[in-house]
């Protein structure tokens, strides 16, 4: 993860509280605050082990019930307050009973929709206009992650660029516990990716820490990241595969769903 030491870095829907406790423990951050959108005692029951103790003790600030989709739970001590702001691996927890299910929005939307508000708000409220004006979402290459397009669609008429993806190292995170959603049991990591954003031009020096995103280019398949085509018929096969129109019925609901707003 790029991180510069004197940048100003606020963690945003921190579930247990490890990243922030381990991103200021192990990464010689003079500046950190950390969110998370449950109360503390929410936190200490949910969780047997969460970093709220090695974050007092490091004397870090703690926010505590941020809903980043939610301007009036957002501190005004936080405005215009950062330089990097990360959410790690963001997904809204799927419902649970069959009824609730078939009564629920579409999950790709309201996931889609989370990080399109949590990136408005990175620019809109939390950076500041002269600092470095960067945030990352870190997340994984496999489905429903990927089926959410975080580097083409979110931020579709906003001036807010994706600069590209650096792989998550997390054996740099020694006291990081990655979960389910509300579950107190660390899961297995699997590979994962930081999707850098800025809304300024960026120097060669942080543009250079990340892949840029290629499958935009002529005779690739942006939505399935697959190309180049070797042929007018093997794209048209593609085309016609499942797997695109899928994908492409996503992004067709995403962009209706957005006119709508």
């Amino acid at each position: 993860m790029f991180l510069k030491p004197n940048w100003r870095i606020l963690t945003i829907g921190d579930g247990d509280l490890t990243f922030s406790y381990s991103l200021l423990a192990h990464h010689q951050i003079t500046h950190l605050s950390a969110s998370v959108l449950d109360a503390k005692a929410t936190i200490m029951d949910k969780y047997s082990k969460n970093g709220i103790d090695g974050l007092n003790r490091l004397n870090a600030n703690v926010n505590y019930e941020l809903d980043i989709t939610n301007a009036n739970t957002w501190p005004n001590t936080l405005c215009g307050a950062f330089d990097l702001v990360i959410f790690q691996f963001p997904l809204v927890p799927a419902v649970k009973s069959k009824d609730a299910f078939n009564k629920a929005p579409n999950q790709n939307i309201v996931n889609r929709n989370l990080l399109r508000k949590y990136l408005l708000a990175c620019f809109d409220y939390f950076l500041d206009k002269n600092g470095a004006r960067l945030s990352y979402i870190t997340s994984k290459e496999v489905k429903p992650y990927s089926h959410w397009q975080i580097e083409t669609d979110l931020v579709s008429d906003t001036s807010i660029a994706y600069l590209g993806k650096q792989a998550f190292n997390y054996s740099l995170f020694p006291d990081y516990q990655i979960r389910n959603v509300d579950r107190d049991k660390q899961v297995k990591d699997t590979k994962g990716f930081i999707y850098c954003y800025s809304d300024v031009t960026q120097p060669e020096s942080v543009k250079n820490q990340f892949t840029p995103f290629v499958f935009n280019q002529n005779e690739y398949c942006p939505l399935c990241r697959v190309g180049p085509f070797t042929s007018k018929e093997n794209k048209q096969r593609h085309l016609m595969s499942k797997k695109h129109i899928k994908l492409a019925t996503y992004q067709q609901q995403w962009f209706d769903f957005l006119a709508q707003q």
